[in-house]
């Protein structure tokens, strides 16, 4: 899949730009706070409707304006166009169109224009808390199935009913028939993720081995909250919680709480990897990721690199360039142009200054 074409109005910093992109790999160029990130966030919002980045959709309107639009005009593996046309109003509400006709349900859109995102931010993943972690998990699977989003989007639903429920001080009976849709969801969404981790984890050892040169082993290991996670058990731990649940007004069990570790040889790499190490296991999950969803989704995602690469040392950063695939399309952001950094990339480069881009 390619990206030939994004017109932007009023997001984040941009007023108006209208850029077209005929090579397979671009580079955003200028100074920080300029607008590069801007771009990146725009192109991967169409493939998941929502930013890579902090905040709501609302924070991507630009100040003083009422609405914000985005066209985009893809071009599948098969050659064929696709049109998106998005529009997001400054209290969050989405608008999708694709191809001229109004999407309504988002399980039939996301993944269709799958991209990979790797920022510096990412290199948080290994020592921060779950929730990131999780929301990593979250995103690529709903991008790669129509039926985790689905489960996802209905478990929080159920959980956040549920949860309001509590706080209204509700009887058994309520909470037995709110319970029975929220436990079906839990256990299959429990069972969707660990179906996918062991293929995941097994394209993160191939990439890492490469990026550290055989060093250590790589994996990741599933860490659900509830580790028996068929119905009759969460069905048991949730009617002997319900006081405490009451007492808190929220549900502190489930998979809302599920977490994966990152292991180097067996060990949890969160307490022994080093700076490199981590930053080498964050590179690695991100091309597992795209791997993953070119197999399931059929189609090659787009790689966005924001400004990713500049704390890497040389080897893991040559390294990571022998993993960049061929057929994908390239969008990358940084300070210093690709060829004073010794970047052996051929790139098509745009300068970036207050939310203006010129081909340079």
């Amino acid at each position: 899949m390619r990206l030939l074409a994004l017109n932007l109005e009023n997001f984040r910093n941009v007023e108006a730009a209208a850029l077209s992109f005929s090579g397979q790999r671009t580079f955003f160029l200028g100074p920080n706070g300029q607008g590069k990130t801007n771009l990146l966030e725009a192109i991967a919002f169409a493939g998941v409707l929502r930013s890579f980045r902090f905040g709501g959709t609302e924070s991507l309107v630009r100040h003083d304006s009422s609405e914000s639009s985005l066209f985009h005009r893809f071009q599948g593996d098969d050659g064929n166009e696709s049109e998106v046309l998005l529009r997001l109003d400054s209290k969050g509400a989405k608008h999708v169109e694709l191809d001229g006709e109004r999407i309504t349900r988002l399980a039939d859109y996301v993944g269709r224009f799958p991209s990979v995102v790797l920022s510096s931010r990412d290199f948080r993943l290994v020592r921060d808390g779950p929730a990131e972690r999780r929301r990593w998990l979250d995103v690529t699977l709903s991008t790669s199935s129509s039926a985790y989003f689905d489960t996802l989007r209905n478990y929080h639903r159920c959980l956040r009913e549920r949860n309001a429920l509590l706080k209204r001080g509700g009887v058994d009976a309520e909470l037995d028939a709110f319970e029975a849709a929220l436990i079906p969801a839990a256990v299959e969404l429990t069972r969707l993720r660990r179906e996918a981790l062991p293929e995941l984890s097994g394209l993160l050892a191939e990439r890492y081995a490469t990026i550290s040169s055989s060093r250590e082993e790589a994996s990741l290991g599933y860490k659900p909250d509830l580790e028996a996670a068929d119905h009759a058990t969460i069905a048991d731990r949730y009617l002997a919680g319900r006081e405490r649940d009451r007492i808190l007004g929220s549900t502190p069990r489930g998979p809302h709480r599920d977490d994966f570790r990152f292991l180097l040889d067996s060990r949890d790499a969160r307490h022994l990897a080093s700076e490199g190490q981590q930053r080498g296991l964050v590179l690695a999950l991100r091309l597992a990721e795209f791997s993953f969803l070119r197999n399931i989704c059929g189609t090659v995602p787009i790689l966005l690199l924001d400004d990713a690469l500049g704390e890497l040392d040389a080897e893991r950063k040559a390294n990571f360039h022998k993993l960049l695939p061929d057929d994908a399309q390239v969008f990358a952001t940084g300070t210093v142009h690709p060829a004073e950094s010794g970047d052996p990339e051929a790139w098509e480069v745009f300068c970036v200054n207050a939310g203006t881009f010129e081909l340079s």
